[in-house]
């Protein structure tokens, strides 16, 4: 039964949740990844039915997701009573091993000789996270029918609210992943049409270790329908589709293959002041559907100036399965275009030069709505039960904001590469050239009275003294680039160079 009951008062149980929720560490450790099994009462369709897939599934999760170096710990949880504590560890270690059998082995718990055992979500992801996972950031994968006990009393809501904060408004649950499966079984007392799993990350590096499963296409190994996102709702709302560019047939504009950087290919003869892009909007949030009443985007560049985008639409409404078509005028700093004469386009010697910058997307006022095809299908896989809390987006998120990558790349031109190289070689040479004419000494004759004396050697830029009877200086020599000149000391001498 998904009967969330005191562990404690009221009060002292949300202290904890907080202090333990709110005390991730910022150790790197490998991923640890937990897998919580339900076995409480309303789960005994899934154990009892021959044909259940419900054990072979989990051991296909675990098999698909889990890495050799992974801590791995795979639990049994409902409701801690007189009975037994709860979740109880099958397996814990280092990769996963085929856990079919230690799966087969388990059974539906009991609270008493006659009832079936209740249960308590929060106690589960917090024994989990304080115990095995040593309050180190982890996955916790959740496998449960997601039905709630009859006749509930008003302890029952308080606690179902308690896991509803749990997951939405504590900021150490840093993503949350749902997988609403088909899987009809039918036992002694209880029948079932569907299956619900959670993918919980607790910590930061829990949430990057999810998001490669997700990007890699690992979990759609197993998981072949979208997963529906709960948590986080206030950034990544939207991925931005180029289409077109509408003011420039020279500039291109695409993805990259992974989807998440927009390249713009630029000409640098032909760049102009702003780009006009035609673009799609996909809605990341699903799957509810996305209001906004006021839509902002600016191009940010990495030396920190920023441009307002203007959009042809302000307000949106982003559905889950349509994408919506906006244009946007995105303006080019100068920044951007490099000069084919500077050093950065030197160093590329005839390669692209690749700018990097950011556009933002920010919906203000944003209204989630669950999209009409969710609700059915949530209706389909579990009748006549009232929609699960977990799925209500929270009032108190009223924007989000998208960070999308941007590259600039401009193909600058190999000649003028060629000029700059030419110029430095040709400046090197002429150095050189100058090195030997300035480091040459040139013979001059003195005549003192047109009578030859003496010799004197002189470098460029250079000079030496002459002199006369009684070692007398009466002159100076002095040499530049070209001939050497005299400051002739005594008057009454003619001295001469040749």
């Amino acid at each position: 039964f998904v009967r969330i009951t005191r562990l404690g008062s009221a009060g002292m149980k949300k202290i904890l949740i907080s202090v333990v929720l709110s005390s991730v560490a910022s150790l790197s450790y490998a991923t640890q990844q937990a897998f919580l099994i339900q076995n409480s009462g309303w789960m005994e369709p899934f154990y009892q039915d021959s044909n259940s897939q419900f054990k072979p599934l989990i051991n296909g999760v675990i098999q698909t997701v889990a890495k050799p170096d992974d801590k791995i710990v795979v639990s049994v949880f409902n409701q801690s009573n007189a009975l037994a504590k709860s979740p109880k560890i099958i397996y814990q270690g280092a990769g996963a091993k085929p856990m079919l059998a230690d799966l087969q082995a388990q059974q539906i718990a009991y609270k008493n000789d006659k009832a079936y055992a209740d249960t308590d979500f929060t106690e589960a992801v917090v024994s989990t996270i304080t115990e095995p996972f040593a309050k180190q950031s982890g996955i916790i994968w959740i496998f449960t029918n997601n039905k709630n006990s009859p006749n509930n009393d008003a302890e029952t809501i308080a606690r179902n609210k308690e896991f509803y904060t749990l997951i939405h408004d504590n900021p150490a649950i840093n993503k949350v992943l749902a997988f609403p499966l088909k899987m009809p079984v039918k036992g002694q007392h209880f029948n079932a049409s569907g299956l619900m799993v959670y993918a919980l990350a607790y910590g930061q590096s829990a949430e990057k270790d999810l998001n490669q499963l997700v990007e890699s296409g690992q979990i759609a190994k197993i998981f072949t329908q979208q997963p529906a996102l709960l948590k986080p709702l206030d950034k990544e709302p939207v991925q931005m589709i180029p289409q077109g560019v509408k003011n420039s047939s020279s500039i291109r504009a695409s993805l990259s293959q992974d989807h998440k950087v927009l390249i713009f290919d630029l000409e640098p003869k032909k760049v102009v002041p702003e780009i006009k892009l035609t673009a799609d909007l996909k809605n990341n949030f699903y799957p509810y559907n996305i209001a906004a009443t006021k839509v902002e985007a600016k191009l940010m560049l990495a030396n920190g100036q920023q441009a307002p985008i203007q959009i042809s639409q302000t307000q949106v409404n982003l559905l889950t399965k349509e994408n919506t078509k906006l244009e946007f005028n995105l303006p080019i700093p100068a920044d951007v275009v490099v000069s084919p004469w500077s050093w950065t386009a030197f160093k590329a010697m005839g390669k692209q030069v690749i700018v990097p910058a950011q556009v933002q997307v920010t919906l203000y006022e944003q209204q989630l709505t669950l999209s009409d095809q969710f609700k059915q299908n949530l209706q389909d896989l579990f009748p006549n039960d009232p929609l699960s809390d977990v799925f209500v987006a929270p009032s108190n998120i009223q924007s989000s904001t998208a960070i999308i990558p941007v590259q600039f790349r401009l193909q600058y031109p190999l000649w003028s590469v060629m000029v700059m190289m030419a110029g430095i070689l040709f400046g090197i040479l002429l150095l050189i050239f100058l090195f030997a004419l300035l480091s040459k000494s040139k013979r001059y004759d003195v005549l003192i009275n047109g009578i030859k004396k003496q010799s004197i050697q002189l470098k460029p830029f250079s000079t030496q003294n002459i002199y006369g009877e009684n070692a007398k200086i009466i002159a100076v020599a002095k040499r530049g680039l070209s001939k050497p000149t005299l400051e002739i000391l005594d008057k009454d001498i003619i001295i001469t160079l040749r």
